[in-house]
């Protein structure tokens, strides 16, 4: 229990004035001796201990009235369950839901709309002297203000201002920055509001913390739950839950193939959904698709086109209207698009009178698969270099660097030339700054040599160390398992047809193992007898293949079987050029990493809002600057802090889709087992005031109830006791 107003505890102390009247107005009188009172002496002590009783009751019932009347003034209420008294100023903390499902329409308004009004019916009824704490919170908490909690008309302001972001819910760190916010209020009576559609996700990724902060918060304030969505009516949502253009490079001078993925995450079909794509919003260019129908948990392809005509990092932007729920609605990636690939082959092997019998024929084939005479227009381009003639200028004109059995220096192999050291130190700052390296084994690679010059005894840009070559029987060779391919990675795909069989059908001779144990590469694809085959690591901006089989024949028919080999060469190469680019698109709520070219001068973000916000200075080795404030989905540009321009470094942010994988929100039974007591709920556009809560949860009407009773009651047994007998 507790008390809304203590102070007035101390008119209890009026209880000593029935006393003080009591014993000061008792009778007097002084013995005389008469010898006719004799014979009524056992009449008189009768009447008297009946008299004495009477007036103790009196007595009594005048104290009892005194205390009700001390404990009704002081407004007594049940601590932590219920809400203020009514007319007594409040503490007011506004805890706002503003993840991306609290932007679903399930009727004329979305739930955020629905929490506003509710908030500010709220504000119009609070009592006077009353102060505001308004929190914004998806996976974060953000307070909003106002500046002055008393300032009610900034709290209104504020309130009709916020706007959902692109987070994934979780109401923890409201409730904490809630909790921390009681102690900035200067009254006794505290209020804490949860304005939200109850969202299943933000109650239970940290279900045990979220218990034990609302019991420490009903501790110390009121809990209150505004349920601001309609249970009864299912959102129907459609979003985009990627895009991808899996089959070759964005290059210039093409309508480019891109694959959008639809999802219902809803419990209903949804029906005549568009779906548009453009690039760079040119809505010139824009191609739409209409579908008829997306049934509930059904993943659905849209295939449509874009047109690329210029190089560099484009903006390919998808979206989708039809639903109920815009947070995933659109989608934007960027696309590193190029007018050329280029590829440096450093063959170990070259063979210039017959070139089929070349280290880099297999490759070189699978890199350019048109006829010769359209080799020179096609857009990837491919250098093919012995090693004595790979020097570091080399790098800087390339995108991907291939090392097909070369040897790691010059005196790995007698007679065999092998990498210069200007070379190697060189290969390191390419691949951190995007670059592509795959390395292909063979005879020349002597494991030892590649440790100490490649691997962790040199430059550190092997996945793994390498062991000592295997090599298998004829009868049982080495088999590629495309089973195991890692996912998610580049390569997943090759656990379906048509590569799973032609990759499995492949026959290797000899490979060589890596040793796992303690490295920070990752297996991306494993031999039968679980062996690693492809191994990656990322490097800075980069990324390094390892195959432990050879790129030729000498080690086995793979390269022979087109099916697979050229695609793995595709799709690799498809990878490691889009490489640098991969930093440029993130989720909303990740860090936006930029390396500036001036370190010394200062820049600030402009989010999809238009919202500026300057960053700090850059930082680490290289320089970095990171921007962590990323709650909308849409595109951030980097400019210089006191310049408006328009371009700059551009960074795609994709909403948070753990938000809208379920949509199931909880009822007031599942929130109360969950936090193990019973707030007050309340409905967004109930009209029911919540004075009238209040003062129904108040205990001094009853006590007042109960003083009046005892006041007819003391009234009436002070007139028996005066009645003649």
């Amino acid at each position: 229990m507790s008390f809304l107003s203590p102070w007035l505890l101390l008119g209890g102390l009026a209880v000593s004035v029935p006393l003080v009247l009591h014993f000061f107005y008792r009778a007097r009188y002084r013995r005389l001796p008469w010898a006719a009172m004799t014979f009524l002496k056992q009449a008189i002590e009768q009447t008297s201990r009946r008299l004495r009783f009477q007036e103790l009751i009196l007595l009594l019932l005048r104290c009892a009235a005194m205390l009700l009347l001390a404990f009704a003034l002081a407004r007594p209420a049940i601590t932590g369950s219920t809400v203020g008294g009514r007319g007594e100023s409040v503490d007011a903390i506004f805890i706002f839901d503003t993840s991306a499902s609290m932007t679903a329409r399930d009727g004329e308004k979305t739930r955020l709309e629905r929490a506003k009004d509710a908030a500010a019916a709220i504000l119009d009824n609070l009592p006077n002297n009353s102060t505001i704490q308004i929190i914004g919170c998806a996976d974060r908490a953000v307070a909003l203000g106002p500046l002055s909690p008393r300032n009610i008309d900034q709290a209104r302001q504020i309130v009709a201002n916020l706007e959902a972001t692109s987070l994934a819910t979780d109401l923890l760190p409201g409730l904490t920055e809630a909790y921390s916010a009681l102690d900035r209020g200067a009254g006794t009576n505290k209020e804490v509001y949860v304005f939200s559609d109850l969202h299943k996700l933000g109650w239970e990724r940290q279900s045990a913390a979220i218990r034990a902060k609302g019991e420490e918060i009903k501790q110390r304030a009121a809990f209150l739950i505004v349920r601001c969505g309609n249970a009864d009516r299912p959102v129907r949502n459609v979003g985009i839950a990627g895009i991808s253009y899996p089959d070759g490079i964005p290059h210039t001078g093409t309508r480019m193939p891109f694959s959008i993925m639809l999802r219902n995450t809803g419990k209903e079909p949804v029906r005549n959904v568009t779906v548009a794509i453009e690039v760079d919003g040119r809505a010139v260019d824009k191609e739409t698709e209409t579908v008829a129908e997306v049934a509930p948990g059904q993943t659905y392809p849209v295939n449509l086109t874009a047109k690329l005509d210029q190089a560099g990092p484009r903006i390919v932007t998808a979206t989708v209207t039809g639903d109920d729920l815009p947070g995933d609605n659109r989608l934007d990636r960027i696309v590193p698009v190029r007018e050329t690939v280029r590829v440096v082959l450093i063959d170990g092997t070259p063979d210039t009178r017959d070139p089929k019998e070349s280290g880099s024929h297999f490759v070189r084939n699978a890199l350019l698969p048109v006829a010769a005479s359209d080799q020179d227009a096609y857009f990837v381009r491919v250098q093919v270099v012995p090693p004595d003639e790979a020097g570091p200028g080399l790098l800087g004109a390339c995108d991907v660097c291939y090392l097909l059995n070369v040897p790691a220096s010059n005196a790995d192999r007698p007679g065999i030339p092998g990498l210069s050291r200007e070379f190697v130190e060189r290969l390191e700052g390419f691949v951190k700054a995007g670059g592509g390296l795959v390395i292909g084994s063979g005879d020349n690679i002597v494991p030892a040599r590649y440790n100490q010059v490649l691997g962790s005894q040199g430059i550190n840009v092997l996945p793994f160390d390498l062991g000592e070559p295997s090599s298998a029987t004829p009868d049982k060779p080495f088999k590629i398992a495309p089973d195991t391919t890692e996912s998610p990675s580049f390569l997943e795909r090759f656990q379906g047809e048509p590569y799973r069989t032609v990759t499995a059908d492949a026959d290797l001779s000899r490979i060589l193992p890596v040793k796992e144990a303690g490295a920070a590469g990752r297996v991306l694809m494993r031999l039968a007898d679980q062996r690693p085959f492809v191994c990656s690591r990322a490097i800075g901006e980069g990324e390094v293949l390892f195959v432990a089989g050879s790129m030729d024949e000498r080690w086995g028919n793979w390269p022979a079987k087109a099916g697979s080999f050229l695609s793995f060469q595709q799709i690799a190469l498809a990878h490691l050029s889009g490489k640098a680019s991969r930093g440029a698109n993130r989720v909303a709520g990740e860090p936006i990493v930029w390396n500036p070219p001036d370190a010394a001068k200062g820049y600030a973000i402009v989010a999809p809002d238009a919202k500026r916000t300057k960053l700090p200075k850059a930082a680490g080795e290289p320089p970095a600057i990171t921007a962590t404030d990323t709650p909308l989905a849409g595109v951030y540009r980097i400019v210089p802090e006191n310049e408006d321009r328009k371009d700059g470094p551009q960074f795609a942010v994709a909403p948070d889709l753990r938000e809208t994988d379920d949509l199931a929100t909880l009822a007031n039974p599942e929130i109360e087992q969950l936090i193990g007591f019973r707030p007050v709920f309340l409905d967004a556009g109930v009209t029911e005031s919540l004075g009238t809560e209040r003062a129904k949860r108040e205990w001094t009407i009853w006590l007042l109830l109960a003083l009046f009773i005892l006041a007819v009651g003391e009234s009436v047994w002070a007139w028996f006791c005066g009645k003649a007998w």
